[in-house]
């Protein structure tokens, strides 16, 4: 298989990660290692940088750390697309046909896979991290790495006594070279990490650009503007769903404990509602739906065919006549996970039905690097108050693709908004957010503007939480949901 012709920016991140990393001529390598990050937006093609950067480096044992076992598949298959040869190595709890590959959890076994190889890939989960699989490993003789490349970077900062941050011992994991990528770099400083208690004399690992930090400095950056400037990822815009069913209403006033199941129903009915509303208006034809409760995502994806239906009945011009609905949480299996992902891009239900609009519910399962392909919208129907989680969140649905550009959409205070990804027409992408902070149970919400697209949504490092640029006269561009269907609650 011919290798991948590297894009522009994806030749000037791997020039810049191999002269940072490439050991110096003459001197020594430090104690620490060699150790670089690489911040690129979402959908910039990370993964083909850090392959590359591999080969260019001439690094022959290379481990590969991800966040989850769906990363950890998805990424050995962009490896070897990517153009990685050699023998490749999981460690996880992936067996049999959830995985092509040999993978282990066990200690004695990684490092007899490994041993015999001067060139091999190791995949491997944070998990392996938090268990001590690798660090034990490398006590009973697993050599060194030539280069670990650390995926989803930002998840390993914060305290350095927590169990992902040994990835950055060089005397627990050893390594001749560190590669840290991620597309929200996290900065902080002690009191920062939240839930945690302060420890006399802890240190933190922060993403400051440092060479002397445990990130090492940043050898290439490609920020979100600038990437939607130079045409490598969507512009998009905001759709803003107000809600106005008074059962709605009359939830927003009560806490939790307080919302009858009656109420709740309401809610939820509402929310499907502005959902298959703002689909029909605005061209969205694959939409990620983010909750926090699985019992809301299943009871969601239940309901929305009958919603749709309902609506379909009521104005056929407008609304879809077949839809599809789904949603994943942590708790399915790898194999199922990726069959509801097969069906949500095809746009083709189990018994083979096509349909014109597919929902895929999520459960902190899809935020973070999984590709989800053919996404044009992304959807809140539950408040998120993380910056990363948002920015990360958003990514799903901003990467490029051959015809006309993909849709973005969404997340609400209580009420849902949506992203859209801007259709090029004399001016690309002439709206724009930023998110702000706005209320106590929400700390960030969306504005929309009438300027280019390229500085609001940038997220800007600061200690321990990432801020967005602030704009100037911000309009907003509002579609309100109807009134639910009789019966629908």
């Amino acid at each position: 298989m011919a290798a991948q012709e590297l894009r522009p920016h994806q030749r000037e991140a791997v020039d810049a990660v191999v002269r940072a990393l490439e050991p110096p001529a003459r001197a020594l390598v430090p104690e620490r290692g060699l150790r670089t990050q690489v911040i690129m937006a979402t959908g910039s093609g990370k993964t083909l940088v850090a392959v590359r950067s591999a080969q260019e480096l001439h690094a022959g044992r290379v481990l590969v750390l991800v966040p989850s076992l769906d990363l950890l598949t998805q990424t050995e298959a962009a490896w070897r697309e990517g153009g990685r040869s050699g023998p490749v190595i999981g460690v996880s709890s992936l067996r049999g046909e959830e995985t092509g590959f040999p993978n282990t959890t066990d200690m004695d076994e990684l490092v007899a896979w490994v041993r015999p190889f001067d060139k091999i890939t190791v995949f491997a989960t944070y998990a392996s991290l938090g268990l001590g699989t690798l660090e034990r490993a490398h006590a009973a003789g697993l050599a060194a790495w030539d280069l670990i490349v650390v995926d989803e970077a930002h998840r390993t900062s914060g305290r350095i006594g927590k169990p992902w941050a040994v990835v950055h011992d060089n005397t627990r994991i050893p390594s001749l070279r560190r590669l840290y990528m991620t597309a929200t770099p996290r900065l902080w400083q002690l009191g920062n990490d939240e839930g945690q208690g302060d420890v006399p004399g802890e240190l933190v690992a922060s993403m400051d650009d440092d060479p002397e930090g445990p990130f090492g400095s940043r050898a290439f950056t490609l920020r979100l503007s600038q990437a939607i400037d130079r045409g490598i990822c969507a512009p998009y815009q905001v759709v803003c769903v107000d809600v106005t069913d008074t059962a709605l209403q009359a939830a927003q006033l009560l806490n939790a404990e307080g919302r009858t199941e009656e109420v709740r129903g309401a809610r939820l009915a509402a929310l499907q509602t502005a959902l298959v509303k703002a689909s029909a208006e605005e061209g969205f034809r694959r939409t990620l739906v983010f909750h926090h409760l699985v019992k809301e995502a299943e009871a969601y994806a239940a309901g929305l065919p009958d919603v749709a239906k309902r609506l379909h009945d009521a104005d056929p011009e407008l609304y879809p006549k077949t839809v599809w609905a789904n949603w994943l949480c942590g708790d399915h299996k790898p194999l199922h996970r990726r069959r509801v992902l097969g069906e949500f891009a095809a746009g083709i239900a189990t018994d083979g039905t096509v349909v014109e609009k597919a929902y895929l519910g999520s459960v902190r399962v899809l935020g973070e690097g999984v590709d989800t392909k053919n996404c044009d919208s992304v959807y809140w129907a539950d408040v998120r108050g993380s910056m990363p989680d948002l920015v990360q969140a958003v990514g799903r649905a901003l990467r490029m693709r051959p015809g006309p550009p993909p849709s973005v959409p969404a997340w609400p205070r209580e009420i849902p908004w949506a992203y859209k990804q801007r259709m090029p027409v004399q001016q690309p992408g002439e709206l724009s957010v930023a998110p702000r902070a706005r209320t106590t149970r929400s700390p960030w919400a969306l504005r929309v503007t009438r300027r280019r697209y390229d500085r609001s949504v940038e997220p800007t490092a600061t200690r321990g939480r990432l801020r967005a640029q602030r704009l100037r006269s911000p309009t907003r561009y509002r579609s309100s949901a109807p009134r639910l269907p009789t019966g629908s609650g």
